[in-house]
């Protein structure tokens, strides 16, 4: 069955997209602590972590808002339309954020906030409910109802993102050459890759997801066809 699944080509490109996106972000919030303490800060944690708050509840509350906005959109104009223009959205806020690393004014980076919470808060919203179009499709083509096992890989997926990003984070910290030892006197190259990681990882991962998610073969129109 699981063989079966795999060879689901929407389905194989909402995992694709998911691991995409969700792992840029993922190793995009591993490195920006650093930039804030190290960077932004000159190695000041308490100054650095008070950002760091606010920029984490910021985050999640406009999260919450995107889900619902999103929502709605895609009753008007479509799931695949809003998700690339949530993503295109999220792409902006990723790009704010070389603004917004800024030690003379270290609180713009509160403006790149929303604009990021556009990625996650439409990934989870919008392609869960892309899977159950899938779903649809596939008891169409097989005559059996396997949601089970959709939603199985598909979170196995989400799951090995994080792995994943736990492990290249720490590959591409020692990449960017910076050094524990040397505390808040890390080198300009390390600041500067540290920054470019940060920002550039998320926004690659983004753009081709983007590009997967436009060949997506179920639109609105098909989905209620199929039902």
């Amino acid at each position: 069955w699981a063989v079966i699944t795999l060879k689901n080509r929407p389905f194989v490109k909402l995992c694709i997209a998911t691991f995409l996106i969700f792992n840029g972000f993922m190793l995009a919030s591993a490195f920006s602590a650093y930039v804030i303490f190290f960077y932004v800060y000159s190695g000041d944690y308490s100054k650095g972590g008070t950002l760091l708050g606010w920029f984490g509840s910021i985050s999640s509350v406009c999260t919450f808002c995107v889900i619902f906005l999103v929502t709605w959109i895609s009753t008007k104009i479509g799931k695949r339309k809003t998700f690339l223009i949530a993503i295109s959205i999220s792409i902006l806020g990723y790009a704010l954020k070389w603004v917004g690393y800024n030690p003379h004014h270290p609180y713009l980076l509160l403006i790149a906030a929303p604009f990021m919470a556009f990625g996650l808060g439409s990934l989870f919203t919008l392609v869960n409910s892309m899977v159950a179009d899938v779903c649809d499709l596939d008891e169409l083509q097989t005559g059996t109802r396997r949601e089970g096992m959709f939603g199985a890989i598909y979170w196995w997926m989400v799951k090995l993102g994080l792995a994943v990003a736990s492990l290249a984070s720490g590959f591409l910290l020692n990449a960017t050459g910076f050094n524990v030892a040397l505390g808040a006197n890390q080198t300009v190259h390390a600041l500067l890759f540290m920054r470019i990681f940060d920002i550039g990882i998320p926004i690659v991962t983004s753009i081709i997801a983007i590009f997967i998610i436009m060949s997506f073969e179920i639109s609105e129109d098909k989905a209620y066809d199929i039902r």
